[in-house]
């Protein structure tokens, strides 16, 4: 018999000899527990105690979690499933209808003609400071300077600009509902051969891998371990996790909803109960976070420009967005967009809007309700007809 298969029969003789039922986590069936997550015992244990008399035993002494961790590898399926997922298409050209950039040397004037700029007449509007950020729609050269056109009768000169390169990233559709919880690598990191011990030198997880996670271990300091394959574990703050929830109070059987958990930062799109698309999203920072709550949406635009209501342009904490695509607001000026100006998803970043890649806003906005036809530019519906939107905020630290 293989070492595995007597460490099974030992977590079997010691439940039978227990007078206490012992308990434990696995992800496959959170209904399910084979050991006690109950952290009292009359004393630490070792194995072989822990084998003769388990009642005795706190759930995260080194006996208890050798067996734990052992019983969790060795219940592995062999060989690992994979994810039901199919990655949304990766167009071969441009993946937004703008071209974007960044006013990145300011203060920087426009100018209806790059003749008047030459003349000396007022500009049409200086920006002095903030997050400025424009759509290109086309160039012209005036005296040997290259000027860039960015909205009718408006032109920037070029040594003001610096490219955007809008996130290439891409959510996934489920094929079938997911039997595990998944996600994303949010950092690239080494993972590990058991929770809290030191990082593999031989395997590496890179950004925005997709991970499934088969068990889950709390360490003593206070750490959630995943375990993602054999002999392979990542501590939770390198990830980002999905999990299948029911449909929160409110949402009719079989309605079109969104699931949008503001800790791990995902998306989750469903029908009903069945979770057919799953992303990550940059949601807002703890200063101006995403309300909570169960709203639907009640306007889609196409496209739209955005800027801080609260501060004016000569604020440093002032933003201005042209042509933010695929915007749904659920919740007064709160909305599901693309952001085009960073890659930062799996993170919180926004002043309060649901920020998502250019390839995943454009899905979510296709899919969503009031369906609206390519000719038509948006859509402010009634408080009845628009996609449900739940935003909540998950504790994977809480003990099943």
């Amino acid at each position: 018999m293989s070492k595995y298969t007597w460490l099974i029969i030992a977590v079997l003789l010691a439940l039978w000899c227990s007078t206490e039922p012992v308990q434990a986590a696995t992800m496959h069936d959170p209904g399910v527990n084979l050991f006690s997550t109950d952290a009292s015992g009359d004393f630490i244990c070792t194995t072989q105690l822990l084998r003769r008399n388990s009642r005795n035993c706190p759930a995260f002494g080194p006996g208890t979690r050798a067996l734990r961790l052992a019983y969790v590898r060795a219940m592995l399926p062999d060989p690992l499933p994979e994810l039901p997922v199919e990655q949304l298409e990766l167009p071969e050209g441009a993946i937004t209808n703008y071209t974007y950039a960044n006013v990145s040397r300011l203060p920087a004037s426009t100018y209806a003609h790059p003749m008047e700029a030459e003349a000396g007449l007022p500009p049409r509007r200086t920006f002095v400071t903030g997050s400025v950020w424009v759509s290109l729609q086309g160039m012209v050269e005036y005296n040997e300077q290259v000027w860039y056109q960015i909205n009718p009768n408006e032109f920037i000169q070029a040594e003001h600009l610096s490219p955007a390169y809008p996130s290439r990233f891409r959510g996934v559709l489920l094929t079938e509902q997911p039997p595990y919880p998944f996600g994303w690598v949010t950092r690239n990191v080494n993972p590990s051969a058991l929770p809290g011990s030191a990082p593999r030198t031989d395997v590496v997880l890179r950004r925005y891998q997709m991970v499934t996670f088969f068990a889950q271990e709390h360490t003593g300091n206070s750490q959630l371990w995943y375990m993602i394959a054999p002999d392979q574990w990542i501590e939770q703050s390198y990830v980002s996790r999905v999990d299948v929830d029911p449909p929160p109070e409110g949402v009719a059987p079989g309605e079109k909803w969104i699931e949008i958990d503001a800790f791990e930062q995902t998306l989750a799109a469903y029908e009903g109960e069945r979770m057919v698309f799953a992303t990550l999203i940059a949601s807002g920072r703890q200063a101006t976070a995403t309300p909570n709550g169960l709203n639907r949406i009640w306007a889609k635009l196409r496209s739209t420009p955005m800027r801080n209501p609260n501060v004016g342009p000569t604020n440093p904490i002032w933003y201005y967005l042209e042509d933010v695509e695929y915007t749904q607001y659920f919740f007064g000026s709160y909305a599901l967009h693309t952001s085009y100006w960073h890659d930062s998803f799996g993170f919180v970043r926004s002043y309060g809007c649901v920020n998502m890649t250019p390839l995943d806003a454009r899905w979510l906005f296709d899919w969503t309700t009031p369906y609206l036809p390519e000719t038509s530019r948006g859509n402010y519906n009634t408080a009845d007809t628009g996609t449900w939107v739940w935003v909540h905020r998950s504790n994977p630290f809480t003990t099943p």
